[in-house]
């Protein structure tokens, strides 16, 4: 199989990203909107000399419900919004950054709420693509040290 190259604009993505994480109303009938951190690493050195065009790490804000049971619809609707302007195959086509370029990470930032005495928590997420789906699925967790180790 010919392996084509994928041309893409580079950088540092940061934004915040909505989620749902249950559908429980409250007194006035609204349900919670989740909100979590997303740092989308587009072709920078230390992750290119791993074999990663794109990590993409994903943090629980404070105050949110978990994004651990959410990270395969979060991870879709990343993939889904951004990837096809981030990264250009050819115009006519679809572009398809293989699955073993992409690193997800997970993390909890659980020293920074008051009063933690918890460390925080850092995990890689494999993940399964189904292409005919558009979505992720069958999420597995490795709790790692240091990303760029």
């Amino acid at each position: 199989m010919k392996e084509e190259s994928i041309y893409f604009h580079g950088g540092i993505y940061r934004f915040t990203f909505p989620y749902i994480g249950g559908h429980a109303r409250n007194e006035e009938n609204e349900v919670k909107v989740y909100h979590c951190d997303v740092e989308l690493r587009v072709g920078q050195e230390d992750d290119m000399k791993q074999g990663k065009l794109v990590t993409v790490i994903i943090t629980a804000q404070e105050g949110s419900m978990g994004i651990q049971s959410n990270i395969h619809f979060i991870a879709t609707k990343i993939r889904i919004a951004f990837f096809d302007s981030i990264f250009i195959e050819k115009h006519w086509e679809k572009p398809k950054v293989p699955e073993h370029q992409i690193r997800w990470i997970e993390r909890h930032l659980f020293s920074k709420a008051p009063y933690s005495t918890m460390e925080d928590e850092i995990n890689e997420v494999s993940m399964m693509w189904d292409a005919k789906k558009h979505a992720y699925h069958s999420p597995a967790w490795t709790k790692v040290e240091n990303v760029w180790k």
